[in-house]
């Protein structure tokens, strides 16, 4: 059947230059694969080679790669011309015109006139009005040709198959007959006789290209490039947010810097002012370098998005021919981009700025010749390149090791943990208190004392945390300075769990309520009623969390639609909700004393015992960010443990 109209606008983007915005005029390809207008291509390769001083070639204006023309071309002007044409493209197009009535008779064009097509010859790929039908039609070697109606066409009773004649690219005058399976290479006559006369195994382009548009080989394909596609989305939201990290961390040495400025008067406008431009001068060259890989990921995820969208049309619309010529002109462009991302992440790094301040402060004014040192803090992004031990821990059948037993609470009570820049923070219900220890859970460092009793304790960013109080609401505390920055009071919100979507939106869960609400208004933004349970929230995304919904069930929801219920005989009242660095969910059974682990589509990977990881009612369970380290906390004991994944 014939496409219809409305299904080829869906594919307009492949038939619109990125240089002038619109419909292809003489589309031209380069060896990326990226298609321009050859009028728009020309202008831009005569402007930056004459602008940079480039001789060897010029670079594509979307991908950057060096298009290099040897020491054939002289003449700039030259160069566009000489490029090959997307024949897909073209063919595309005279469909395009064909479905819309717009397409006009190519011979009569030739001679600048302008007459509606009535018919379009198959092996030709040409339209015709009715007097120039005739004249094709009279001669001998032209009789044979298939002509179509081109009304009927437009109707889709006529099929209308994309590229079924396809042009040498070596030899653009001749078209494609054979296929060398010995070099995977479309031929010509010419190409046979001359670069393939020696191969055992050259075919006929049909018989190369029967069934190839249901072959695994073309859907294999089409995944790979959906996963590219997916992972270089993946990549660049990365960038993008360790750039807002970056700039709410620099942010919030900012706000340090200030309160240390206090109470110095006379020497601290010169040494803030250094700090600020360094700090400033950082970030920019952070910035930089951040835009710099966002920009070429962007350019690898366009380049994946459109060769996916070649392939998809093809398969769609082309000819069995065109499929395997569009597949080997991509594949070996695949095996390109899987090493270049490879030799790409291997130099990713994850970037923060880190403030060390000056002491002793107390004798700034006399010694002080500066506030700190601003430094860029760089490590691999192992949740990006997946080149770390870590990978090579089985979270589904790896033990799990003890490390430290922590008494909190001084043996009985609640409490519940978190990991924050390898140290841990730990609330204590009963003493009204979050206590920090180091990494390793041995050492108390610091404690501070609560207007209210805490229940849970959530990262806010790189210095802060919030504590849910149901007396209080949210205390926001500064976790390096142990102090308290602000109380949240949230009349007629319930406030029990709590844990961030980002840095100024949260949800507070309590019994039947989900509640989320704006930091820094303390405005209720969306309600979600549930059917009890609901202690603790778990936020996997801005779209996506995890909550108890009844005593023996927990939903997994995305947006306001429900993607998995999880149950189990052996699952009673639920309590918190945690998830390690590959994405599997843990959720404490409280009353049967287990740790059920699923997956991220809700079945059972194992039940652990509590006794496994040494506590006896399981409460709430954190993960370290990409790490294979726990820590559970215990409601009867006040206990918490920290354990890693081996």
């Amino acid at each position: 059947m014939a496409t219809p109209t409305k299904d080829i606008e869906h594919f307009n983007d492949l038939l619109t230059c990125t240089i002038c915005l619109e419909i292809f005029k003489v589309p031209k390809y380069l060896p990326c694969l990226h298609t321009f207008c050859e009028p728009c291509i020309n202008t831009y390769i005569v402007s930056s080679v004459e602008k940079r001083k480039i001789t060897e070639g010029f670079k594509c204006p979307v991908c950057r790669k060096l298009v290099s023309v040897g020491d054939k071309l002289e003449k700039l002007e030259s160069w566009a011309p000489s490029l090959p044409t997307n024949h897909f493209v073209t063919s595309m197009l005279d469909k395009r015109a064909i479905q819309k009535a717009e397409k006009m008779c190519d011979s009569c064009q030739l001679n600048k006139e302008s007459t509606k097509a009535k018919s379009w010859c198959t092996i030709c790929e040409e339209a015709f009005c009715d007097q120039c039908e005739k004249y094709h039609k009279n001669f001998k070697m032209l009789a044979r040709h298939k002509l179509l109606n081109i009304q009927e066409m437009q109707s889709g009773s006529t099929p209308f198959v994309v590229g079924e004649v396809q042009s040498c690219e070596e030899h653009p005058e001749k078209i494609v007959e054979f296929y060398c399976l010995d070099h995977s290479q479309p031929c010509c006559t010419s190409c046979a006789t001359l670069s393939h006369r020696k191969c055992e195994n050259v075919t006929s382009i049909q018989k190369a290209a029967s069934g190839i548009k249901q072959s695994t080989k073309a859907s294999v394909l089409s995944q790979r490039l959906r996963e590219y596609v997916i992972r270089l989305g993946e990549i660049i939201d990365d960038r993008n947010k360790n750039s807002t990290d970056v700039e709410n961390s620099t942010e919030e040495i900012k706000t340090r810097v200030t309160d240390m400025k206090t109470g110095i008067l006379k020497h601290i406008d010169s040494i803030e002012e250094t700090l600020i431009v360094e700090l400033t001068s950082t970030k920019k060259q952070i910035e930089i370098k951040l835009k710099d890989e966002l920009d070429i990921f962007s350019s690898y995820r366009n380049a994946v998005k459109k060769w996916k969208a070649l392939i998809d049309s093809v398969l769609d619309h082309g000819s069995e021919q065109q499929c395997l010529m569009e597949i080997n002109k991509i594949e070996p462009k695949i095996s390109e981009l899987e090493q270049e991302i490879e030799d790409l992440m291997k130099n990713i790094k994850s970037v923060s700025v880190v403030f060390s301040p000056s002491s002793p402060v107390a004798d700034f004014i006399r010694n002080a010749q500066t506030f700190g040192s601003i430094k860029i803090d760089e490590s691999s992004d192992h949740s990006l390149s997946g080149n770390h031990e870590i990978d090579k821990v089985n979270f589904h059948t790896g033990n799990i090791n003890i490390l430290q037993v922590i008494d909190v609470c001084n043996g009985a009570g609640t409490t519940s943990g978190i990991f924050i820049h390898n140290l841990l923070l730990f609330t204590i219900r009963k003493k009204k208190k979050v206590v920090k220890y180091n990494s390793d859970g041995q050492s108390l460092l610091s404690e501070l004392t609560l207007p209210g009793e805490p229940e849970d304790i959530a990262v806010v960013t790189q210095f802060k945390v919030a504590v849910s109080s149901p007396e209080q609401g949210i205390c926001i505390i500064d976790s390096d300075k142990m102090i308290l920055l602000q109380t949240l009071n949230l009349p007629g919100i319930p406030v029990y769990g709590i844990c961030f979507v980002n840095e100024e939106l949260f949800i507070t869960s309590h019994s039947s309520t989900l509640t989320w609400i704006h930091l820094s208004s303390g405005e209720k933004m969306n309600e979600r009623r549930t059917s009890g349970q609901s202690y603790f929230v778990l936020s996997l995304s801005q779209t996506d969390y995890m909550y108890a919904d009844s005593r023996t069930s927990v939903d997994y929801v995305v947006g306001n639609t429900k993607k998995f219920t999880y149950t189990n005989p052996d699952f009673v009242y639920p309590r918190g909700i945690g998830i390690d660095y590959m994405g599997n969910l843990y959720i404490a059974s409280h009353a049967s004393k287990t740790i059920h682990q699923i997956t991220n589509k809700g079945e059972l990977v194992r039940k652990i015992p509590v006794s496994t990881v040494g506590i006896e009612h399981p409460w709430t369970i954190r993960f370290a960010t990409n790490s294979n380290k726990m820590v559970a906390t215990c409601s009867s004991s006040g206990k918490a443990t920290l354990c890693e994944f081996v």
